[in-house]
């Protein structure tokens, strides 16, 4: 329900308005209306005691006839008496200030004199209907009453009412006034605090939102006014930096990602070319072994070239070399359809390492071999495509190399593990990566190389290639110490 600042904002400050304007209404009404019942009960009952008083001096005076209607009648004179009564033990009104009420019951004319049991209510009540104090109070039988008053403690019961003085029935009048202007200031001060949340917080907030709709949509051209000096304008200037931020970081990984794939374009020439002078080298180096051939069955027989005959066999097992490199690279650069089956992972391995051997040469890197399968032709068979794996080994290989600033080492393993999974460790010993790095690896376009040596695609190559083929890869490295990856291609309970 209260799901947004909006909504929660208006609710609690409706509620935070409502008990801070109807508690001290509600005290202040409660406490006046106390002050003036406290206040009308004192009068009360110094209206009846003055009245009982001079009732009871009234009869104190001798003969028969008391001139009590003479005292009620100037007690009565007050501006705040409704009027009094003297009621018999019948509760016959014989005294009145009301002429025409004498000689009439008290319960034809007001049954609020009497409670639930049909006695005389003597508690001090207020009747909401004439806006009057009521009490009634028996008048008792004293000493000198006796002479006249034989029997009972009661002689009479004294009923007065008071009316409400001008104060009073302003507040009772006014009470109501009082509700309804509370409900006026909840509801302006409802709306007032709605328009400055509104102005003040809503309407930037709703802008910032949008603002950011529209960045992670890919729109980078946004910018926020930013003109006030607030919180919200220091916000959306912010806001505006980082989005200049990114857009000129996107122009240049759109530039960089441009470049590294113009990149990859070259390489894609470049192999293509060397696979064709790898075949143009082809033809003449045919015709210089064939020769060599010749030279060395004519070596046999002809004395005088019997002295070079040392001399061919060098010039055969070279030009041997040079046709096995030519030919590996031709192999390599053939874009071959995927065929997956059975492949011996130690001689692919091998196959590897003859295609790089001028590169490990050249760095003066030694390369460690450690097949630990039982007979490795028979057991480091996995399923795949040979030209795929190929691709693995060569780009992990490749960048153990660039890895060796000086001599140092490569070490590859081949383990059989339970269930037929095979497992391919490469480690070097060059300069290691950083955990930052090391998490971006399989990144594509992530290279920490120049670039003209590298595009950032071979990792992420890699890892398609490795998940394609069922295999998992992972990486440990640290900084000095060198880097290992192990690859542990599925047995046959999980084929490609």
């Amino acid at each position: 329900m209260f799901k947004t600042i909006k909504s929660k904002f208006i609710f609690v400050t409706v509620v935070f308005i409502i008990l801070s304007v109807s508690i001290p209404t509600f005290f202040l009404l409660t406490q006046f209306k106390k002050n003036f019942h406290q206040r009308s009960e004192t009068m009360l009952k110094a209206t009846l005691y003055v009245v009982n008083n001079g009732i009871l001096n009234e009869m104190k005076l001798p003969g028969e006839h008391k001139n009590i209607q003479h005292v009620i009648d100037n007690i009565a004179e007050l501006k705040s008496i409704s009027h009094i009564r003297i009621l018999d033990n019948n509760g016959i009104i014989k005294y009145s200030t009301i002429v025409n009420e004498r000689d009439k019951k008290l319960a034809d004319l007001d049954s609020h004199h009497f409670d639930e049991t049909g006695s005389y209510n003597t508690t001090i009540n207020f009747i909401d209907k004439h806006k009057v104090y009521s009490s009634i109070q028996p008048i008792k039988n004293e000493t000198f009453c006796q002479s006249c008053h034989k029997e009972g403690n009661t002689i009479a019961y004294l009923d007065v009412d008071i009316h409400l003085t001008p104060a009073e029935r302003a507040f009772y009048t006014g009470s109501m006034h009082i509700i309804l202007l509370s409900l006026v200031v909840i509801i302006i001060l409802t709306f007032g605090f709605y328009i400055l949340f509104n102005s003040f917080i809503n309407k930037p907030l709703t802008r910032f939102m949008r603002a950011l709709d529209s960045v992670n949509s890919g729109k980078l051209d946004i910018f926020l006014p930013a003109e006030k000096e607030d919180e919200f304008g220091k916000i959306e200037g912010h806001f505006n930096r980082m989005v200049k931020h990114l857009r000129e970081s996107m122009e240049q990984i759109d530039e960089m990602h441009f470049e590294q794939l113009q990149r990859a374009d070259k390489m894609v020439t470049l192999g293509e070319l060397a696979a064709e002078m790898s075949h143009e080298i082809n033809n003449p180096a045919g015709i210089i072994m064939s020769r060599i051939d010749y030279l060395l069955l004519e070596a046999e027989d002809n004395k005088f070239l019997k002295n070079y005959f040392e001399d061919f066999k060098v010039l055969q097992q070279q030009i041997e070399k040079v046709s096995t490199i030519t030919g590996n690279i031709l192999k390599y650069s053939k874009k071959l359809p995927r065929n997956v089956h059975a492949i011996n992972l130690g001689q692919l391995v091998e196959n590897s390492l003859r295609i790089l051997e001028p590169q490990i040469q050249k760095h003066n890197i030694t390369i460690k071999r450690e097949y630990t399968c039982e007979s490795t032709c028979d057991k480091s068979r996995i399923l795949g495509d040979p030209q795929q794996i190929e691709q693995i080994l060569i780009n992990i290989i490749n960048n153990a190399i660039d890895s060796i600033r000086k001599s140092g080492e490569i070490l590859i393993g081949i383990k059989c593990l339970s269930e037929g999974d095979i497992q391919l460790t490469l480690s070097d010993n060059g300069i290691g990566m950083s955990e930052e790095i090391r998490s971006q690896i399989f990144s594509p376009f992530f290279t920490t190389k120049s670039p003209e040596k590298g595009t950032g695609l071979g990792l992420y190559i890699v890892k398609k290639i490795c998940d394609s083929h069922n295999a998992e890869i992972f990486c440990f490295s640290e900084e000095s110490i060198g880097t290992t990856f192990i690859i542990t291609f599925i047995g046959e309970r999980d084929k490609v």
